[in-house]
């Protein structure tokens, strides 16, 4: 019981390493070291294969989000697997996807699923509130053109 108690903790560590080192420390090769190479993301509205794919991905975050801090608010592990509940704080400075800079705060809720062999992250899915960061950084909806 010891064991697992110790596997489960350390898959914990190793989220919680991911977390921080990736936005409070904005550090790329946090990647390299903790995600498998064959990593799989899935994502509300993408799903990223591979880390190379991955860092490209995030380095656009990163230029996008700055003054980032991540929260973590719980985290629980079963298994290969780690759950986390987390609050990522920022400010939009750069382009994302297309939209322009609006230097607005936001706060992005949400929960992710890894799944841990050996002491790496091998698959993520994750839900965040996509529609709320676009409302925050001032986003607004609209219905589409034909579609009445």
């Amino acid at each position: 019981m010891e064991v697992k108690q110790s596997i489960l903790e350390k898959n914990k560590s190793v989220i919680e390493r991911y977390w921080f080192g990736k936005w409070n420390e904005r550090r790329v090769d946090v990647l390299d070291e903790l995600q498998a190479e064959n990593v799989v993301y899935h994502g509300t509205s993408e799903t990223i294969n591979g880390i190379e794919e991955y860092k490209r991905i995030y380095r656009s975050y990163l230029a996008a989000f700055q003054d980032t801090k991540i929260e973590i608010k719980e985290i629980l592990a079963k298994g290969h697997y780690v759950v986390s509940r987390a609050e990522l704080h920022g400010v939009h400075k750069g382009e994302l996807d297309g939209i322009p800079p609006t230097g607005k705060k936001f706060c992005l809720k949400g929960f992710t699923i890894f799944r841990l062999d050996k002491g790496r992250i091998v698959e993520e899915w994750e839900i965040f509130d996509e529609l709320g960061l676009m409302m925050q950084i001032g986003m607004e909806l609209q219905v589409k053109k034909g579609s009445h």
